[in-house]
């Protein structure tokens, strides 16, 4: 596994992840926000302040983009401590956005979706 800290070097402005996303729905209402610097994600089932994070893995496939982030001082109400996102290799960047809150490493890996959060999203 990849493991790098967000810095300038790996998410910059150009970085097509960085940036504002909406969650619709009851449950996934909320904006995700990525800057090269924190991670923040509110819904009205889990409060994720503004974090720092490290890209665990990052892949740019046929498929399309995935990126696994982990909160490194995720806030106390905060379900999750990583973050899968994806975009469909298919889509405009401002449609087929997706994350997934993992509450470890260990559920990622193993593809676990039990205590997982998975919500579609739209870029703001």
């Amino acid at each position: 596994m990849l493991v790098a800290t967000a810095t300038p070097q790996i998410a910059d402005e150009r970085d097509i992840a960085l940036g504002n996303f909406m969650g619709t729905g009851r449950t996934c209402y909320g904006m995700l926000t990525i800057t090269s610097r924190g991670i923040t994600w509110m819904t009205p089932f889990s409060e994720c302040r503004t974090s720092p994070y490290s890209v665990i893995d990052r892949g740019d496939g046929p498929g399309g983009l995935r990126i696994t982030y982990r909160l490194t001082r995720p806030s106390a109400k905060c379900l999750f401590n990583v973050l899968v996102l994806t975009h469909r290799a298919n889509e405009d960047t401002g449609i087929g956005w997706g994350v997934v809150g993992h509450p470890s490493l260990e559920s990622v890996a193993a593809n676990r979706t039990d205590r997982t959060f998975d919500c579609y999203l739209y870029r703001r």
